[in-house]
């Protein structure tokens, strides 16, 4: 892996937050309306990348980063539960192989959301476009735990499911705005940092 390759991975990461921001536009304005078949290849490229969030999070912990034991009990039983749910669904069995995948592809969509959730309350108000009184997600805290960090995955891969079905009317505001800002945030980042290497996103 060249990195030629690695700046088209991270660009793919911008254009599938700015397709999956837009959709989320799009709902707003038109809640009620089908939605056209880009839109729903938008959710489903958004509901991959945030599959890989989630790989890349599992991956990445460690039981040092977890400050209390009841939360590190509480991710533990998350995982295993996901585990027990790809078996049950997909007959995946958790057996020992001889290939050794990397896990580069998780681990960048997981550091580069990281960085997103802490980017969202920093986002310059010019970059603000969910239609609010005040141009700004200062109030969206940033996660600090493993506990919070996979709440708001969840969150999110809640939400991208509903939009595809439900009327955003019936969706929490608050998880919205949260939702709209991380990947207008995460376009955001790709598009200000790729400008650094000459690359447009």
């Amino acid at each position: 892996m060249n990195i030629f390759d690695s700046l088209l991975e991270f660009l793919e990461l911008g254009a599938v937050a700015r397709a999956m921001r837009d959709s989320l536009a799009y709902r707003l304005v038109a809640p009620e309306v089908h939605l056209p078949e880009q839109e729903q290849a938008a959710i489903n490229h958004a509901l991959s990348h945030l599959g890989k969030v989630r790989e890349g999070f599992v991956i990445s912990q460690r039981a040092s980063d977890t400050p209390r034991m009841s939360e590190l009990r509480d991710l533990v039983k998350a995982i295993l539960l996901e585990w027990r749910r790809a078996e049950e669904l997909f007959g995946v069995q958790l057996m020992p192989s001889n290939e050794v995948e990397l896990p580069r592809t998780q681990l960048l969509a997981f550091a580069h959301s990281y960085v997103t959730f802490a980017m969202i309350p920093q986002l310059p108000p010019d970059q603000v476009t969910f239609p609010q009184a005040r141009r700004t997600y200062a109030d969206i805290p940033a996660p600090h735990t493993p506990g919070e960090v996979l709440e708001r995955i969840e969150e999110m891969e809640e939400l991208v499911t509903a939009v595809e079905s439900a009327p955003l009317e019936r969706v929490s505001r608050g998880r919205l705005r949260r939702t709209y800002g991380f990947f207008e945030t995460s376009a955001w980042l790709v598009s200000s940092h790729a400008a650094k290497f000459g690359a447009r996103p």
